[in-house]
């Protein structure tokens, strides 16, 4: 999967009358960002806020160039079940909840042909996801590609404990990790660090409380 970014970052400054000393500044990052979807069973993730919303039938639509046939999966950890979805002559069906993508979200895409999705929206720069215990998909907020458990700035700065596991299709089948004091193993001992646009499983161990992870991203003077 290839993804190319570009992060454009606004800042409108507004100063008072000629007898004001005061400045007032406003921040807002924009972007987009293009992923390379390949056909057949591909984990994926949103970073932005897309406008007026985040479901899928504003993401994922005639204009993004999705393939008719295309399914998607969202895990719902609640019911220990999938919503379905499939799109179809320029529009969605199926299970009749309204699915979102919004950024810390992932979920399963079965395309028949590939394509280039183009997001486009507003980064979120203070977000709080749960993270319950058991499994649930999850995806950085941020569009940044990270080692998923150093701190930020340098990491994603997810959350884990002991025995808690990660598991990445890797477009045939699982990598497995388990995380144990400070270390990884499994399949392999490298620490993951998670595409852009690529969500995950992570299975939250029973002994580790439920937590947020929590980031914050400032920019501008």
């Amino acid at each position: 999967m290839r993804t190319k970014t570009l992060l454009l970052t606004a800042a409108l400054a507004a100063a008072g009358a000629a007898t004001s000393m005061a400045q007032v500044y406003s921040v807002n990052m924009v972007g987009y960002i293009n992923q390379s979807i390949p056909a057949g069973f591909t984990m994926i993730a949103n970073h932005l806020n897309a406008s007026p919303d985040n479901t899928i039938e504003t993401l994922f639509n005639v204009a993004s160039g999705i393939p008719d046939g295309t399914e998607l999966y969202k895990f719902n950890q609640a019911s220990g079940n999938y919503i379905y979805k499939i799109y179809a002559g320029g529009s969605w069906f199926g299970d009749p909840d309204t699915v979102t993508l919004n950024p810390g979200e992932g979920a399963w895409v079965n395309p028949p042909s590939a394509w280039t999705q183009t997001y486009v929206g507003e980064v979120p720069l203070t977000t709080s996801i749960p993270v319950p215990t058991g499994f649930k998909i999850y995806a950085s907020a941020l569009p940044q590609s990270l080692q998923l458990d150093t701190a930020p700035p340098a990491g994603l700065g997810f959350p884990l404990g002991d025995g808690d596991a990660i598991y990445r299709w890797n477009g045939t089948g699982f990598v497995y990790q388990i995380y144990a004091g400070g270390a990884w193993f499994g399949d392999t001992s490298t620490p993951p660090v998670p595409n852009i646009g690529e969500s995950f499983w992570i299975s939250r161990d029973a002994a580790n409380p439920a937590t947020s992870w929590n980031r914050t991203f400032t920019v501008g003077p």
